[in-house]
């Protein structure tokens, strides 16, 4: 039977989606390599150990959720453009698990992720801030309204994070918090 490979980048991709499902304790390597349909030597080709491989599912995880939503933002060149965009990758994605659940329990454990979940969380809010500046609002005011919007986003997704949306019921409610809290 020939040998099956499978990547690094699969492996963090299983890893992603264990760990949306249970955190840490779903990482077990023998079970995800049966998933894989690999040998559990093959996870020890890419990482040293359970350890580091939770450190890239995690940098992983920051990239995909935020450097390039922020990226995907910023190609459009009007701010109001912008402004949406950043809304509807926010409030149009459900069912993508509990990650940042079990990463803030992780993060009470290790204060290396409770650093690494502040500074995602403060680069999330600060970019939302510089975009409603850009629109004209005064900086306080930017920083209030961006840091109320993050934490209604979190509330609003562990309310839903089990529901598919209608893109008409999210561009609702894009529309409702651009009217109430974006160009107020």
């Amino acid at each position: 039977m020939p040998k099956i490979i499978v990547t690094e980048e699969q492996w963090i991709q299983k890893g992603m989606e264990r760990f949306e499902q249970g955190g840490i304790d779903e990482l077990v390597v023998e079970k995800m390599a049966a998933t894989l349909g690999c040998s559990k030597s093959s996870f020890y080709w890419y990482f040293t150990n359970r350890s580091s491989y939770i450190r890239q599912i995690v940098e992983t995880w920051k990239a995909q959720t935020t450097q390039q939503v922020i990226a995907a933002s910023i190609t459009h060149a009007a701010i109001d453009e912008r402004i949406q965009e950043l809304l509807t990758q926010m409030f149009g994605k459900t069912k993508r698990g509990d990650f940042l659940f079990y990463l803030r329990k992780l993060s009470l454990k290790d204060d290396s992720y409770r650093s690494l979940l502040n500074e995602v969380e403060q680069m999330r809010m600060e970019f939302m801030k510089e975009l409603l500046v850009q629109k004209g609002m005064q900086p306080e005011k930017a920083s209030q309204r961006s840091w109320m919007l993050y934490h209604y986003y979190l509330g609003w997704y562990e309310r839903h994070k089990q529901e598919t949306l209608s893109d008409e019921a999210i561009q609702q409610h894009i529309h409702m918090i651009w009217t109430e809290w974006i160009s107020n």
